[in-house]
């Protein structure tokens, strides 16, 4: 499984740097990362990262090993670029990563099956699991302590006690 940390948006002068934004909440993380794959139009290229530094409003400038010219830093633009699940910033308990959730089976306190995530809301307050149940429809889970009981990314397992009333919301 790959992670998509930064998409590369355009070229940066002619000595083959490319500028990227970043898509993961740990952008500090371009400037310690050693190798990422670009994948863009369905092909994977391998790189080593040279060097990398901030540049401006969220952006960073990446020099990766054998894009050596604006021609070449041209060519990926729009590629993603990715890096291995094994390499994802690891993260405190009680945390996890949209893409770890999604497909996760959802069942309540009595092992009745919701569901599956199909997304992840992020909300001011907290984050809300768009449930896809069997019948087609959406059930919207706060992603909160007393509610969410169990996350077993592992399994793909998520058990929920839903606020009272919330189901039948859902459910006609």
């Amino acid at each position: 499984m790959w992670v998509a940390i930064a998409l590369v948006t355009a070229p940066q002068g002619i000595r083959g740097e490319v500028r990227v934004k970043p898509l993961t909440d740990f952008p500090e993380r371009l400037g310690t990362t050693a190798r990422v794959t670009a994948q863009i139009r369905g092909e994977r290229r391998s790189f080593e990262v040279e060097r990398a530094r901030p540049h401006g409003r969220g952006m960073y400038v990446l020099k990766l090993r054998g894009i050596d010219d604006r021609s070449s830093a041209e060519s990926l633009r729009g590629a993603v670029l990715e890096v291995p699940r094994d390499k994802a910033v690891p993260l405190p308990d009680d945390t996890y990563y949209v893409f770890d959730l999604i497909g996760s089976a959802v069942y309540d306190l009595d092992g009745n099956k919701l569901g599956e995530i199909a997304d992840v809301i992020g909300a001011a307050a907290n984050d809300v699991y768009v449930v896809k149940a069997d019948d087609g429809a959406e059930i919207l889970i706060p992603a909160v302590k007393h509610v969410v009981r169990l996350v077993d990314v592992a399994s793909r397992r998520v058990v929920v006690d839903p606020p009272p009333g919330l189901l039948e919301i859902y459910r006609g």
